[in-house]
């Protein structure tokens, strides 16, 4: 079950683009008419657009073609076209085919050209891509308007929901959706994520602010500490709301971008594959923004602190350790540690007025925070983790069964 799973609002329109989605059977044909595992978001006009990567060296076909898609025709994006269920990776020479053929029949279902289509698929690694199967399914979600929640739907894997969330900029409005639960961690995450905005913005303004606003949120989480092939996050901006005035203010904009994917990323934590514990891990007093992030990822893998989130443990001495093996020089006679309110260690020692109980308190609630204070400068970052659990194993020795 997920850990605190918020209730969404419906998600707002995006004026110029449509949602269609369809179901293939893409993991099996058993499963065809039964789930929609496909979906096509298309705009009535060029877009630009900008994209984040996965950064495991093993990459799927359709993450290559995207990345180039934008550095070559960024300012001319119309469509994505996405599938679960398989991800079209580690298999051969056929893997660019597959792709290329469901990139030029999403373009010839929409009547536009195949180099303004981008293409996502996620699910099993090194498995037959069923491509007829996948065209047919392209011409009927290319006919049909489901919507941004019924796209959420389609592109989801092991995710127990749906996720997407809306924002508003003044007369602006920023829409997305993303799919994640396992195989997560920064750099990037196993994840699709997909936004649609009808802000004026060009590729050249719109490409830093997504790395930020990803720098802050997906590239902040971490379930399991492994990435995949496949992971990809692109937004597409129509520019339609021109009417409405220039967008003068490109700091309120990523400000609400930011917190739109800070929201998505949450809710893949905490539907994290067997995840019974959403656990906040803030570092500070780091003598970079980098450092500190690095020390919050090491903590939030460590498989021995994150199996004492499962079980209640306020084992305090796991995180300083695994700290200690971020690789990051701090003075340990400077470091401080909290978990809520409750003050475990201070200045590199056990606080007198520490308790085990008061400590397993706050480890046995679904949702909590630690906070380890490095004593080297003045900045911080935030990971967003979870625990590790008996669930997580099982989801994972069958997910191919």
């Amino acid at each position: 079950m997920p850990v605190n799973q918020p209730e969404l609002l419906p998600a707002l329109d995006v004026p110029g683009f449509k949602v269609g989605t369809a179901s293939c059977g893409v993991k099996s044909a058993d499963l065809k008419g039964k789930r929609t595992d496909l979906t096509i978001i298309a705009a009535d006009v060029n877009c630009h657009a900008a994209g984040t990567f996965t950064q495991n060296r093993l990459r799927a076909a359709c993450v290559d073609l995207g990345e180039q898609a934008i550095t070559d025709n960024g300012s001319n994006i119309r469509a994505i076209v996405a599938n679960s269920g398989n991800a079209n990776a580690g298999t051969g020479i056929r893997e660019e085919e597959w792709a290329q053929m469901m990139i030029a029949t999403a373009a010839d279902s929409l009547g536009i050209n195949s180099n303004s289509v981008l293409s996502a698929s996620t699910g099993v690694i090194g498995t037959p891509f069923p491509i007829e199967r996948i065209v047919e399914g392209i011409g009927e979600a290319s006919a049909c308007a489901s919507g941004w929640q019924e796209a959420a739907h389609a592109i989801r894997t092991t995710d127990t929901y749906a996720k997407w969330g809306s924002k508003r900029v003044g007369d602006f409005t920023i829409t997305g959706i993303c799919k994640g639960s396992g195989m997560i961690h920064p750099n990037m995450a196993t994840m699709l994520g997909f936004i649609a905005t009808d802000a004026p913005l060009s590729q050249k303004q719109l490409q830093p602010i997504l790395k930020r606003a990803i720098g802050k949120s997906f590239n902040s989480i971490s379930v399991d500490g492994d990435t995949s092939t496949n992971d990809t996050v692109y937004l597409l901006s129509s520019g339609l709301a021109l009417g409405h005035g220039q967008l003068a203010d490109t700091d309120a904009f990523e400000a609400a971008l930011t917190e739109l994917c800070i929201e998505l990323a949450q809710m893949i934590v905490r539907d994290g594959e067997g995840v019974s514990k959403f656990v906040t891990i803030n570092i500070e007093g780091a003598a970079s923004e980098e450092e500190a992030r690095h020390v919050g990822r090491t903590i939030a893998i460590s498989p021995l602190v994150k199996t004492a989130f499962a079980g209640s443990d306020a084992n305090w001495g796991r995180i300083v350790a695994a700290a200690g093996n971020a690789g990051i020089n701090f003075d340990p006679d400077k470091i401080s540690l909290c978990c809520d309110d409750v003050v475990m260690m201070e200045d590199g020692s056990l606080h007198p007025d520490y308790s085990d109980e008061a400590g397993m308190l706050v480890f046995a609630q679904p949702e909590f925070s630690i906070t380890l204070n490095l004593g080297m400068g003045e900045a911080s970052a935030t990971i967003w983790t979870g625990d590790l659990t008996h669930e997580y194993i099982t989801i994972n020795a069958e997910y191919r069964t």
